[in-house]
């Protein structure tokens, strides 16, 4: 397996998380007092800088994996859907959507239980994080990622390939069915992202009727 591919991988995977990240993020940061008063900017800061130990590693850590997360999402969102890829088409027309809803509610949820002011809590939990990152990498999970749903995106599968497109299933199935000419840019893998083409001999306005 190529470096350069894995290190993709690792990026698709920590931009899947992004969620997380940001519900760390408003679960731990504290911007009212007691009395319900907003903290002044100061006192929000020494949150991050002059607290515990094992606190200031949290803060760190999650302002490193957002970072990286962001490599994960200009990947996508910047490079591979601004590939021309290739023209080709869909024989597979057994499609079923991928439920990325699972996804949160299996790997995302339990991590946001962890205690920030436990060493072993955070330990714990990047250790999970770690292995869900395996599992995730070396089974090109790259398709399991809530933004793509967020930003308009379907995932489907077949028993050949996963598509990631903004084509709705009743228009893919369409497509698959008469051979109608689709552009795809491999991801990794048997993972496409998929858009429409417009060739001057189609119209596929009468194509889908």
């Amino acid at each position: 397996m190529r470096i350069s591919r894995v290190i993709q991988k690792v990026l698709f995977y920590l931009s899947s998380f992004i969620p997380l990240y940001i519900l760390l993020f408003i679960q731990n940061i504290q911007i009212l007092d007691s009395s319900g008063n907003l903290l002044a900017f100061k006192e929000i800061s020494n949150q991050f800088l002059k607290t515990s130990p094992s606190v200031s590693v949290f803060w760190v850590g999650l302002l490193v994996l957002f970072l990286l997360s962001l490599f994960g999402v200009g990947l996508f969102f910047l490079v591979y859907t601004k590939t021309e890829g290739r023209v080709g088409q869909i024989t597979d027309t057994g499609l079923v959507r991928e439920d990325t809803m699972g996804y949160i509610v299996t790997y995302i949820v339990p991590l946001i239980s962890m205690d920030i002011h436990s060493g072993r809590s955070l330990i714990i939990n990047f250790l999970l994080f770690a292995i869900i990152g395996t599992f995730y990498v070396r089974n090109d999970q790259l398709f399991m990622n809530p933004l793509y749903n967020v930003c308009g995106y379907n995932v489907f599968s077949s028993e050949e390939n996963i598509y990631i497109t903004k084509i709705s299933k009743s228009k893919l199935k369409i497509i698959a069915k008469r051979n109608i000419s689709v552009r795809k840019v491999n991801l990794v893998g048997d993972i496409y992202l998929v858009s429409e083409h417009q060739s001057k001999s189609e119209n596929h306005d009468d194509l889908y009727k």
